[in-house]
């Protein structure tokens, strides 16, 4: 289960965050499950690792307009393509009205299977391996916010075990991992549970915007693995968020706490933080930090791998690093090895191919080649030079020794 961020705004795209869609792959599956599709989603896909090939169902948390304005184009594009076969859209009452509606008067045709269901609070879909559920939250209109929930699995079954007891190879081994009791010609009896690990726990994600603090919201974020809250606003201007029915990062903080979740990713914010202005969203993590420590600020094209059995995953990391331009944490002053870091020869930079740019880096082939050639021709020599000449480049991403 691994969640990419698409977009991270909230009401209108800014330099650095698009507006509202969070994608969750299942690998194992090869499918792409879409948690709103704010305006121009479909271009933030084609600047991830994701495949819109694999986009199998969408859900859709409430009807305005920075969470679908973005559906319809996929949609369409999704059909041009000839790769899909069906998707499944969920979402609030009138969605269906508004899917038809577009279709009928952009004369689309759609060439594959696209199935629109209403959600009701309670089990939205369920097939065995993963079940999905909402709740309403409290927005100014209809909302619901969604948990994907993974089955549990059964623990190893240790064959090397049942070998040293001579229990023969064949259907027996497969009650033993269903924790069935067997009996042998002999006589002897075994308990399946004592071949077997404890089960796994199955992975959870809770998706929560948009709303103002709520304990359905609570309810639905039950000791998840990850919960994923709106903070359209900071503390210090609670009174709007109470006015216009969204969050604030105190309120995200606080169902992360009553909830129990492993962790808090932020996400929706006002475009009044971005940076350069006196609040920024880091004012807004350090304020849910203070109530609930393992917060984290979502970004646009941020990655995070949900992992099993509560083991923390690896830092998150950025599938197109070309619009992330929010600054990072301010870390103090730089220490000596930083700065010497910095003022190293770019020695190796000729390694880095065109196709390696614009794959990791998402750049175009004119920005790669005028890369290459000044490096060439010795233009520059060290990173920060690059830097500065090409701030849209995340040189730090990018296999390339400095």
């Amino acid at each position: 289960m691994e969640i990419t961020f698409l977009g991270t705004s909230s009401g209108v795209p800014t330099r650095t965050r698009n507006v509202s869609s969070v994608a969750l792959r299942l690998p194992q599956r090869k499918e792409i499950w879409l948690f709103d599709c704010g305006e121009a989603t479909q271009h933030q896909l084609l600047r991830s690792d994701l495949r819109t090939s694999q986009i199998r169902r969408i859900f859709i948390t409430h009807m305005h307009g920075d969470h679908i304005f973005g559906l319809m184009g996929l949609l369409a594009s999704c059909g041009l393509a000839g790769t899909v076969s069906q998707i499944d859209v969920y979402g609030p009452p009138t969605l269906d009205r508004y899917i038809a509606s577009c279709l009928r008067w952009s004369v689309m045709r759609l060439p594959y299977k696209l199935q629109v269901h209403t959600v009701e609070p309670g089990e939205v879909f369920s097939d065995g391996e993963f079940t999905v559920t909402c709740r309403l939250l409290h927005h100014r209109v209809p909302a619901f916010g969604y948990r994907v929930t993974e089955s549990d699995r059964p623990g190893r079954f240790h064959v090397e075990k049942a070998q040293a007891l001579g229990i023969p190879f064949g259907p027996l081994y497969g009650q033993l991992k269903q924790g069935k009791t067997i009996t042998l010609a002999d006589g002897r009896t075994f308990d399946g549970r004592d071949f077997c690990d404890p089960p796994q726990r199955g992975r959870s994600m809770v998706y929560c915007t948009d709303t103002v603090f709520c304990e359905s919201a609570v309810e639905l974020a039950q000791q998840a693995d990850v919960l994923i809250h709106e903070a359209t606003f900071s503390h210090q201007e609670a009174d709007l968020a109470f006015a216009r029915l969204h969050s604030t990062s105190t309120m995200a903080a606080q169902v992360a706490t009553f909830a129990q979740v492993k962790l808090l990713f932020l996400t929706h914010f006002s475009a009044r933080y971005a940076p350069g202005n006196p609040v920024q969203v880091e004012d807004l993590l350090a304020e849910a930090q203070a109530i609930f420590p393992n917060t984290r600020l979502a970004r646009d094209f941020l990655r995070y791998e949900i992992p099993r059995n509560g083991v923390m995953s690896k830092e998150v990391s950025c599938s197109n690093p070309e619009v992330l331009a929010t600054p990072s944490v301010d870390k103090g002053e730089p220490t000596a090895d930083q700065v010497a870091q910095k003022n190293t020869p770019a020695i190796a930079i000729n390694r880095a191919t065109r196709q390696q740019m614009r794959q990791k880096l998402g750049i175009d082939a004119a920005t790669a080649n005028a890369i290459l050639e000044r490096r060439r021709q010795q233009k520059f020599t060290c990173l920060e030079e690059l830097e500065r000449l090409y701030p849209q480049v995340a040189w730090d991403t990018l296999n390339v020794e400095f």
